[in-house]
């Protein structure tokens, strides 16, 4: 049988990655992604004499990021933030994109509990809301618990913290206020 040492070469990657598939672990190091659906609710005041009638929403949002082993990371994520909405047909929406440093400590093979701490820049929007949309820079922090169904996806729950501002329509003075998303997500490993 003439054996090849460049089929041996290029079998030999495939042999160690379907091993550490079927080991049940989730590797150390590499890429991640994900994609999530959560509910937001900004703590957003109406202006009088609108009253607020509701205060929570269906948010989604995106995520990358890279761990440099099994208990550090960082993460990048944008996403909604939620929207409140007033009883004179008027609403408030605010997104965010935020860069976090994220410290796991995984519990077995397959679950790990994270927190996460970072910076946030979030944008309000406003239609009829009495106030104007504004941006805010801010702190955001986070904590979760993540189950890896396999070494390739997972399964994360998580809440996250972040700063909102609006602005008043006559002054111009920034109103900051703060936002809680808690939200489900699918984490896919590279």
């Amino acid at each position: 049988m003439n054996v090849n040492k460049y089929s041996i070469a290029l079998s030999l990657p495939a042999l160690a990655l379907s091993s550490s598939v079927w080991a049940g672990g989730v590797a150390d190091q590499g890429f991640y992604a994900g994609l999530g659906v959560g509910s937001g609710k900004p703590k957003i005041s109406a202006v009088a004499p609108n009253t607020l009638s509701s205060d929570s929403s269906t948010v989604f949002d995106g995520l990358v990021g890279y761990k440099f082993n099994k208990n550090l990371a960082v993460e990048g994520q944008y996403g909604g933030l939620g929207k409140v909405k007033t009883t004179a047909g008027g609403n408030a929406k605010a997104d965010a994109a935020s860069l976090s440093v994220v410290g796991m400590e995984p519990v077995g093979d397959r679950f790990g509990l994270y927190g996460k701490l970072g910076y946030a820049d979030a944008k309000t929007k406003t239609s009829d809301f009495g106030a104007n949309g504004a941006s805010r820079s801010a702190p955001t922090y986070g904590l979760g618990a993540q189950y890896n169904i396999n070494p390739l996806v997972g399964v994360r729950l998580g809440w996250d913290h972040y700063g909102v501002a609006t602005k008043d329509a006559l002054t111009g003075a920034k109103d900051d206020s703060h936002d809680n998303v808690a939200s489900l997500n699918a984490v896919f490993n590279f």
